[in-house]
């Protein structure tokens, strides 16, 4: 695979330095796209962000990068959007309603349908009645209603095996 800037077959360019510390920072170092491009330099991090990602160039760099990720950490998106849910949902039958919270959340800006923005905030969501935490799940959900794609299996496809578990004096126990 050529290298940064290297040219490849038929006149096409491989990423300028700049662009590749741009995807640096937005892949490996969890910046947002305007972040990614101010720490990589550029003067217009808006516009230069959204130009970049646009770029077939770039973006085609960009899926070999997380392919790359995917195969090294055995993570994907759909398994990690799947799992955030299982959790929640574990969360919410244990009552842990902060923890549900928290799962959604993840959950919603893994798929991108929820921007990280930082704010102070100082509500505690302990102190929040079950009413008062079902209506900010209601909230997450509605933002997300209509734009979120359901990639959750609808059952395992295999279900897991049980066993007995024998103890030293008794007989199996089912």
């Amino acid at each position: 695979m050529p290298k940064v800037g290297e040219q490849i077959e038929k006149g096409g360019r491989r990423l300028q330095p700049q662009q590749q510390k741009f995807l640096d920072n937005y892949i490996h170092k969890d910046m947002t796209q305007t972040g990614a491009a101010r720490a990589a330099g550029y003067k217009s991090p808006n516009v230069r962000a959204v130009q970049l990602l646009k770029n077939p160039v770039v973006r085609e760099r960009m899926e070999e990068m997380r392919t790359e990720l995917e195969s090294k950490y055995g993570v994907t998106i759909t398994k990690s959007v799947r799992d955030m849910q299982r959790l929640r949902d574990e969360a919410w039958e244990a009552g842990n309603f902060g923890a549900a919270i928290k799962a959604e959340e993840l959950r919603l800006k893994v798929t991108g349908l929820m921007v990280a923005r930082s704010h102070v905030t100082h509500e505690n969501v302990e102190s929040l009645t079950r009413d008062e935490i079902v209506g900010q799940l209601q909230e997450f959900m509605e933002r997300a209603k209509g734009r979120m794609i359901d990639v959750t299996p609808e059952q395992s496809p295999t279900e897991p095996e049980l066993i007995d578990i024998t103890y030293d004096s008794e007989e199996a126990v089912e």
